[in-house]
């Protein structure tokens, strides 16, 4: 896999680097003195091989190792790469927003303990901080902005600390990430390399995910935890690639190996009515994934009315539902009823009985997708009671 290679060709200090040669050391005089193996491998590794290597521009290598060293508190190692990150063409600015980013996924003590030394560069370095006291503004989000987990809030941290349910969506998601100075992408990339250098692989799930949504690529991520290794430990970089292995790959396993040519299915101009044996209300079904091209994948999109619903149903190797319009509800037996929105993936696992559809007064639109087994997806079962359907508790 890319991410592998990319992460064992740097993390393999035994062989020789692509950039080794004779030069003036860069490492510190006492590293020379006290470990002169640590500073060789300084020399020809470190800055030799991974700071020049191309799948991450320097600039973003800056950004990832100022987001390591503020998330682990390393302040005392902080002057020497405010000072590369301003070469490297990191401005000011974003470095502002850097450390606000942190401040919420790192906490505020490694926030504020960074500040004082960047303060001390910029005044060495007469760099002027009047623009700084400007508060970014707030854009709007993108078109190709990454979905946040209004779900989890709903379903879960609002269960425990509704405060931090309304902070984390009023200020993080609709303040934060929406400040102009830094683009969506930086955000995560920065957010990426702290989660990574804290071992929080819960959250990093989430955020490589959004990542990719947000412009890195496959290759950028792998980079960074190759960058990463160095600044943060082998052990907590190699952590994130084996998270960031699965996702890639989860990504990789939804695409079909047919003949090799691109489908693309148009929405149907009379999308037809969803069948009393499997709706309860009124819906309709387009798009359908059904061709000999795409066997290995069944599915379509279905529009709920208000009050409509599916029958009780199972199916044999899951199904995987994203929501692209509206708000609806989605019940598995046993369990209460859950929220989910426009943006929301779902994952049913095999054989769990569950129902979904629109809530009493939104619609709500899904494509559903599944794979078959012995050319079946769904087992239709009774349908949803009254008494069943309703909101969350």
């Amino acid at each position: 896999m890319k991410i592998l290679l990319i992460a064992a060709a740097a993390l393999t200090l035994g062989t020789t680097p692509v950039f080794a040669q004779k030069r003036t050391s860069v490492s510190p005089r006492a590293m020379q003195i006290l470990t002169p193996a640590l500073a060789d491998y300084t020399d020809t590794v470190l800055f030799g091989d991974v700071w020049r290597e191309l799948s991450l521009s320097p600039r973003d290598r800056s950004m990832v190792t100022l987001s390591v060293l503020v998330a682990t508190g390393k302040a005392a190692q902080l002057t020497p790469h405010v000072e590369l990150a301003l070469r490297n063409s990191v401005t000011p600015r974003e470095i502002s927003g850097l450390i606000t980013q942190l401040a919420f996924y790192t906490g505020w003590p490694n926030a504020v303990s960074s500040l004082e030394v960047i303060e001390k560069v910029y005044t060495d370095k007469k760099i002027n901080i009047t623009p700084l006291k400007i508060i970014p503004t707030i854009d709007n989000k993108p078109p190709n902005f990454g979905a946040f987990p209004d779900k989890l809030l709903d379903d879960q941290v609002a269960q425990v600390a509704p405060h931090l349910a309304q902070i984390t969506r009023n200020v993080i998601l609709d303040d934060l990430w929406l400040r102009n100075d830094l683009s969506p992408r930086d955000r995560s990339l920065i957010t990426i390399a702290a989660l990574t250098s804290m071992g929080d692989s819960a959250s990093l799930v989430f955020h490589l995910k959004l990542g990719l949504q947000n412009g890195l690529t496959q290759t950028e991520i792998g980079a960074a935890l190759t960058q990463i290794a160095f600044y943060a430990g082998l052990p907590r970089a190699e952590a994130a690639v084996v998270i960031a292995t699965k996702i890639f790959g989860a990504d990789k396993s939804m695409m079909t190996a047919s003949d090799g040519h691109i489908q693309i299915t148009r929405p149907d101009t009379s999308p037809r009515t969803a069948p009393a044996t499997s709706i309860t209300g009124s819906a309709t079904i387009s798009s359908s994934i059904n061709s000999s091209e795409a066997a290995a994948l069944k599915g379509a999109t279905v529009t709920f009315q208000p009050g409509a619903r599916t029958l009780w149903h199972t199916h044999p190797l899951g199904q995987l539902l994203i929501v692209t319009q509206g708000t609806g509800w989605i019940q598995a037996a046993g369990e209460p009823v859950r929220v989910i929105h426009a943006g929301d993936s779902v994952w049913i696992p095999p054989n769990v009985c569950h129902w979904h559809g629109a809530t009493r007064t939104t619609g709500m639109t899904h494509v559903g997708i599944a794979i078959p087994e012995n050319g079946s997806t769904v087992t239709w079962l009774e349908p949803v009671n009254d008494a069943d359907y309703h909101g969350p508790p």
